[in-house]
């Protein structure tokens, strides 16, 4: 797939290994590999739900204009201190998110990533009262900067409170910028006092000591590794099943 998302270009990528039990054999002199099947740990079992959402009209544009975009550059038609494919992409990905990431004066729309995810959280948190369950919410792009402008954070954060959350029950990890105060929040959310963690891929993947009460994951957009994805699925104490969700990619 071209980076602007929009039909499909040939490339050459290595395919695959030679010698491969030879290469394993050799690895496995200076290496001790146990496997997840080999260690046999209690994890929970993940129920994965990909939420399939289609664009809005804008996003349907915004797309079109990135083709043309991409074809300007490749023809070396544009300097590339003003536009390039990398700023491209970087555009695709927030037009994923939501379109006002791009243009804050356009609507907010219904079946936007955002929108559905905050829906998926309202019902997981409302489902968990009894136990004071808890959840995560990744997210990469659109992090909080205090200055007034739009991001993805306070949205969802303003439209969970108007559904009926409690706002101290959402925590963005941002704002607890020290050990003592991280390790603070994640007691927290262990005991179930936040119910709701938002967080980038970074600041709240590996060290993060939360998954006590933990029966949902959602991503609203997807990290760039895999090991990144699941991080929900650890031992822990309140249920065996869990969910992890991807907003289309949203991962719940």
């Amino acid at each position: 797939m071209s980076p602007e998302g929009t039909g499909y270009r040939a490339k050459t990528r290595f395919a695959r290994f030679f010698n491969l039990p030879e290469l394993i054999s050799i690895f496995k002199e200076a290496a001790d590999i146990q496997t997840s099947d080999m260690l046999n740990l209690p994890v929970p079992e993940a129920e994965f739900i990909n939420e399939v959402l289609k664009p809005s009209e804008e996003q349907q544009e915004m797309v079109s204009a990135f083709s043309e975009r991409a074809e300007e550059v490749r023809a070396g038609l544009v300097n590339p201190t003003v536009d390039n494919m990398l700023k491209i992409t970087n555009d695709g990905r927030k037009c994923a998110l939501d379109q006002r990431l791009l243009n804050e004066l356009l609507p907010d729309a219904e079946k936007s990533k955002v929108n559905t995810c905050v829906e998926n959280a309202f019902q997981v948190w409302d489902e968990g009262k009894a136990d004071r369950t808890t959840q995560l919410i990744f997210c990469d792009l659109s992090t909080p900067k205090g200055d007034g402008t739009f991001n993805v954070y306070d949205d969802v954060r303003n439209k969970l409170v108007a559904r009926g959350i409690p706002k101290e029950e959402i925590a963005f990890i941002h704002e607890y910028n020290t050990e003592t105060k991280k390790a603070d929040l994640f007691a927290k959310v262990r005991a179930g006092q936040v119910r709701i963690l938002m967080g980038s891929t970074p600041k709240l993947g590996a060290g993060t000591n939360v998954q006590d009460r933990l029966i949902a994951l959602h991503h609203l957009d997807c990290p760039w590794k895999p090991s990144d994805v699941g991080r929900i699925l650890r031992t822990f104490k309140i249920k065996k099943n869990v969910e992890v969700t991807d907003n289309g990619k949203i991962i719940i």
